[in-house]
């Protein structure tokens, strides 16, 4: 293998696009593109327990606290990460959960800087900082107050206040944009829509993982066969979007830090799998990848989250019957199922006019995505 010198650094690698990224580094663009990778993860992870390809290239490190001083950032990254300063591409896709906009924005702004100022200090090789972001930039999430106009594009201007201070995308970025404006280093910040995709954990925003135990649950209550009603209302049964599968996005994410000379400076790319899709376009195909029959919604929405409730002695029961893995099931945030299929009922599709103009052509159908991650549940015994 040609030694290219180039050394990939993800931040947040067990979450659904940090392990993306980790594993598509690994083949993509080439296979010789890096001959390092490295994934930081919060909390301990071995190779083996994240189901990454075993490769000799890709080391997982834990114990890096963003939460703490740039100093201690720096001490831990030179103790804890090999090679620490041949670092050349970095990919960020660290988060934190808060319960309100104010801690969210001031939380996951400080993270971004304090890894940056101290991979200043630690990474003199440094090339380019891919900063993933999404849909919030668009203000989807305030829907009901806001007119969201399709095709979303990277060139729309950002959403007035009151809304403005609750997306703390916005921070983030200008946080970049102003620390390499005295850097060698440049930037881009990559947009998914809702990602579709595998953790080797739990996941309480993942929707193939929310899905996955869902209906491995119907099927082992209901039987092969039974009828699934889409869960959420006949309005976001129709409602056009682009889902972007991990793959894809880690494939994104890997070619805007490697074609920072085309993607840099700023540079804003929405990433998605390349069909537009509705629920009624994908709804049969999920449900047939558990031996059910997915049928259009009824006349009321229902809740997964009493189903789920309801059943929990049976999971145990098929959980123990499978030696699946524990607690995945009882760690899902049901809301955010709920949210993606009942309240996102209007159209929110991307523009990826302006990936494609940068070179990036990758594309995946939106239900094989789905199905792939289902696949990666159960070799990680997550589903059975």
């Amino acid at each position: 293998m040609a030694n290219t010198g180039n050394h990939l650094l993800v931040f947040g690698a067990s979450g659904i696009s940090g392990w993306a990224c980790v594993k598509e580094a690994l083949t993509f663009p080439s296979k010789t593109t890096f001959t390092k990778i490295t994934g930081l993860t919060n909390r301990p992870l071995s190779l083996q327990d994240s189901h990454l390809p075993q490769d000799s290239r890709i080391q997982l490190v834990s114990g890096i606290d963003l939460t703490g001083s740039v100093d201690n950032v720096v001490s831990s990254l030179k103790s804890k990460v090999p090679d620490i300063e041949s670092v050349t591409h970095v990919i960020f896709t660290a988060y934190i959960e808060k319960p309100d906009f104010d801690s969210l924005r001031e939380v996951n702004t400080q993270i971004l800087e304090t890894a940056v100022d101290a991979l200043d200090q630690v990474a003199s090789k440094l090339q380019s900082i891919v900063l993933q972001t999404g849909g919030k930039a668009y203000g989807v999430e305030f829907s009901d107050k806001l007119e969201i106009k399709p095709p979303l594009k990277e060139s729309q201007a950002r959403i007035p206040e009151p809304y403005y201070k609750n997306i703390f995308y916005y921070t983030q970025h200008d946080a970049l944009k102003k620390k390499s404006a005295s850097s060698s280093w440049t930037y881009s910040e990559i947009r998914p829509d809702v990602i579709v995709g595998f953790t080797p954990g739990s996941n309480f925003m993942n929707i193939a993982q929310g899905l996955g135990l869902w209906l491995s649950l119907a099927r082992e209550v209901k039987g092969a066969g039974a009828k699934i009603p889409f869960p959420g209302s006949a309005k976001s049964w129709k409602n056009k979007h682009t889902d972007t599968f991990q793959d894809i996005l880690g494939r994104m994410n890997i070619y805007a830090a490697v074609n920072h000379d085309k993607c840099g400076n700023g540079g804003t790319f929405n990433c998605a799998n390349g069909d537009l899709v509705t629920w009624a376009d994908k709804w049969s195909g999920i449900c047939k990848a558990f031996d059910l029959e997915g049928t259009p919604p009824g006349t009321e929405p229902y809740s997964i989250e009493e189903f789920v409730q309801a059943n929990q002695d049976q999971w145990e029961a098929v959980v123990k019957k499978h030696n699946l893995k524990k607690g995945i099931m009882e760690n899902f945030s049901w809301p955010f199922l709920y949210f993606v299929m009942t309240v996102f009922d209007f159209d929110r599709q991307y523009d990826i006019n302006a990936s494609r103009a940068v070179g990036f052509q990758e594309e995946v159908d939106t239900v094989k995505g789905f199905t792939t991650a289902f696949e990666r549940m159960r070799g990680a015994k997550i589903i059975p």
